[in-house]
C-alpha cells in the first residue's frame, strides 16, 4: 500500500461510533413498540359491526 492511503485507512478506523445501549436493548424497545401497536390495533376489532347500516327510502327514485 501507498504511504499517503495508509493514514486515511488508520483515519476512517478511528472514526467508529459505538451505539450508545445494548444490542438487545433496542430489540426490547422495538417489541414493545409492536405490541403497542397490535393493542391499538386490537381496541377496534369488531367496531364494523357497532355501525349501524343506514338504508335510505328513497334508493328506488336515485337510480332512474
Amino acid at each position: 500500500m501507498s504511504a499517503s492511503v495508509m493514514p486515511l485507512l488508520v483515519h476512517a478506523e478511528e472514526a467508529k461510533r459505538s451505539i450508545p445501549m445494548s444490542p438487545i436493548v433496542y430489540g426490547i424497545i422495538a417489541f414493545c413498540g409492536f405490541l403497542l401497536a397490535l393493542a391499538v390495533l386490537w381496541s377496534f376489532r369488531n367496531t364494523a359491526q357497532k355501525v349501524p347500516k343506514r338504508h335510505r327510502a328513497n334508493d328506488s327514485e336515485h337510480h332512474g
